[in-house]
């Protein structure tokens, strides 16, 4: 008669051993493909914003679509009702979903922001904030409240000679619905440990709410390994390398329409040297 022979405490010993290295070899290349497919979903949901932005322009004569509607003309009578380009493309998108990076810590609806209001905070609509428009080519609010950070940008598409090389949307950490080429220049107050005007507020609703930011050194622009999925104004969507889109090599051009505006400068367009300075200032994530 055959008797069963149980292992020995060092067989199981062993055996154990070999499963916690298999665990340590295949727990990373498990975490390296889930990042991998919520990377994919992400420029997935570019190419659906680009389209639905490149369909709003089909029904409005190519107009290009702005930071905000409604916006109150003299900045100050918040009583009408407004709302910001992510309200203003749901008809197109037909899903809240798309305005959510999967790659982002700032998806969850803790984080996301204004969208509609008519003057009543009570019935204030908020979508994920998970991109931001280019607004030195969009512009802010037809024009209205244009300054420094309000540039007025361009009317129509047909004003953009490289629709194929001009950023119009991209992915973003920030409360904000736009940014622009010098966001990404480093943020000193940031560097200090104090937390920049771009960090989420949680809940939303205000400047006095307690900001929640990304790790020092993580700039507003969302990207992975320096790369970024950028939407360019003709709807295509790639993925590029943050700082490769100030194109430092050349003299009058970049991927932010640089030539299109200021940005905040009192030079237009940027020279080479203000392309090389934020290059050599950008946050580190990005180098």
């Amino acid at each position: 008669m055959n008797k069963s022979r149980a292992f020995t405490l060092i067989e199981l010993l062993v055996v154990i051993a070999i499963i916690a290295i298999l665990a340590a070899i295949l727990f990373p290349v498990f975490a390296q493909a889930k990042l991998a497919a919520k990377k994919t979903v992400s420029l997935s949901n570019s190419k659906q914003i680009g389209l639905s932005n490149l369909i709003y322009q089909g029904d409005f004569d190519d107009a290009l679509i702005k930071e905000y509607f409604g916006f109150p003309s003299d900045c100050a009578s918040w009583g009408s009702t407004y709302y910001n380009w992510r309200y203003a493309l749901q008809p197109y998108m037909k899903s809240q979903g798309l305005l959510v990076d999967p790659t982002s810590d700032f998806g969850n609806p803790q984080f996301w922001q204004f969208a509609w209001g008519n003057g009543d905070p009570t019935q204030n609509v908020y979508l994920a904030s998970n991109y931001a428009t280019n607004n030195g080519v969009i512009g802010f609010a037809n024009g209205h409240c244009t300054g420094g950070a309000t540039p007025e940008g361009m009317s129509s598409m047909n004003q953009i000679d490289d629709v194929a090389g001009t950023i119009i949307m991209l992915p973003t950490r920030a409360q904000w619905n736009d940014l622009k080429m010098d966001f990404i220049s480093n943020d000193a107050a940031y560097t200090g440990g104090l937390a920049p005007s771009w960090c989420e507020l949680t809940p939303p609703g205000g400047s006095s709410q307690t900001p929640v930011c990304p790790p020092v050194g993580n700039g507003p622009i969302h990207a992975i390994g320096k790369q970024a999925s950028f939407v360019w104004c003709d709807g295509h969507a790639k993925v590029k390398n943050v700082v490769a889109t100030l194109r430092t090599n050349d003299p009058i051009n970049d991927d932010w329409g640089g030539k299109y505006t200021n940005y905040e400068h009192t030079n237009m367009p940027y020279t080479q040297q203000d392309r090389i300075n934020i290059a050599n200032t950008a946050y580190p994530e990005y180098k």
